[in-house]
């Protein structure tokens, strides 16, 4: 948009027009960065209510007795998962971060 304010001095427009086209343009970014902080948000709120509904029907059924959670093998799952993305790519990780660190010293 700094082509609109270069046309404008061009062709010997005022300080108060140039003032007055700058403060829209800056009107019309402001607008923008809301309405990207609006997509944002209804994002994030959307995700909460997912997570609170799926928390809600969980507890729900495991008061109903529908579903009998076995703390233990969830936390051994659990361990066996980090175990096996630790394996994968924790080794990868660290020699690409010593290798860059060894390369800016």
């Amino acid at each position: 948009m700094s082509w609109l304010l270069d046309a404008l001095s061009a062709l010997g427009a005022g300080q108060q027009v140039l003032m007055g086209a700058m403060l829209l343009m800056g009107a019309l970014y402001i607008l923008k960065v809301v309405k990207i902080g609006k997509v944002i948000g209804d994002t994030v709120s959307s995700g909460a209510a997912y997570g609170i509904a799926i928390l809600v029907v969980g507890g729900v059924a495991i008061a109903l007795g529908w579903v009998d959670p076995n703390v233990s093998a969830m936390t051994s799952q659990l361990g066996t998962f980090a175990d096996t993305v630790w394996s994968a790519i924790g080794d990868w990780v660290i020699e690409q971060t010593l290798g860059r660190l060894e390369a800016t010293v």
